[in-house]
């Protein structure tokens, strides 16, 4: 039941957040009143991305409350050194990439002369599928671990690496690896731009697309839900926060164990 609320409220989050990111991007910049707009676009685009994020954790912990909305949008600002994790790790990832293509020839030229190999393709895939791997399973379990340990213990938690170990224990990264190549990658890849050749262009055709499209929408929110709910299995707050309703007060230090 949590996993199904977390899934529908990450649809619901995604939604809201892709619109204003879309509103942000179609916005012009040409006066100062298209810049203010467009700043004020940006920050509720990450206040909206941390609070849904935070949320999901809420829920996947203890179910949907009130309060547990409260909590998510009081620490919706841990979004930013989160995503700061993300952008770094595609940082290093993508300058990695560009210096293996940038040394192929030589690679080649190693591999011809160590094993005899003139084909070597299967390498660069290698990297560049563990690139993507970093990017987005490492890169997610890191930064959503980052927003649990503020979100259960405030921002003196960061400064322990708790939340490093919990993002890539074994069982996370197994978990979250499955469910993206799964859940997001290959509908990504086989689900999206498919289309039937027999499929007329009438008004079957636009259902068509919108079932699909709605279908690869659920089966990303779920990977996602499991991804984080993987990233926050360990949180103090799952086992020291009492349930929704009780007597204790609701607040971010009543989270902590």
């Amino acid at each position: 039941m949590k996993l199904a609320l977390a899934t529908l409220w990450i649809l619901v989050g995604g939604a809201i957040t892709g619109g204003l990111y879309w509103a942000f991007l179609i916005t012009p910049v040409s006066t100062i009143l298209a810049l203010i707009t467009s700043a004020l676009l940006a920050i509720a685009v990450l206040a909206v991305l941390g609070t849904v994020v935070n949320g999901a954790i809420d829920i996947l912990a203890r179910g949907f409350s009130l309060a547990g909305l409260r909590r998510a949008f009081a620490s919706s600002t841990a979004v930013i050194p989160a995503g700061l994790v993300v952008l770094a790790l595609w940082a290093v990832t993508n300058k990695a990439e560009v210096s293996v293509a940038q040394y192929g020839g030589q690679i080649n030229a190693w591999f011809i002369a160590r094993f005899g190999w003139d084909d070597v393709s299967w390498f660069f895939t290698a990297i560049r599928y563990l690139a993507v791997w970093l990017r987005w399973v490492i890169g997610g379990l890191l930064a959503v671990s980052l927003m649990t340990a503020v979100l259960t213990g405030g921002w003196r938690a960061l400064a322990s690496a708790s939340w490093v170990g919990r993002a890539i224990r074994p069982r996370a990264v197994a978990v979250a690896t499955l469910a993206f190549v799964t859940l997001i990658e290959l509908p990504w890849i086989y689900l999206v731009p498919w289309r039937p050749e027999s499929l007329p262009a009438t008004a079957v055709e636009m259902v068509f697309i919108v079932a699909k499209l709605s279908l690869a929408a659920i089966l990303a929110a779920v990977g996602s839900a499991l991804l984080i709910s993987e990233a926050s299995s360990l949180a103090p707050s799952a086992a020291h926060v009492p349930p929704s309703g009780a007597s204790e007060p609701q607040t971010n230090a009543s989270l902590q164990p």
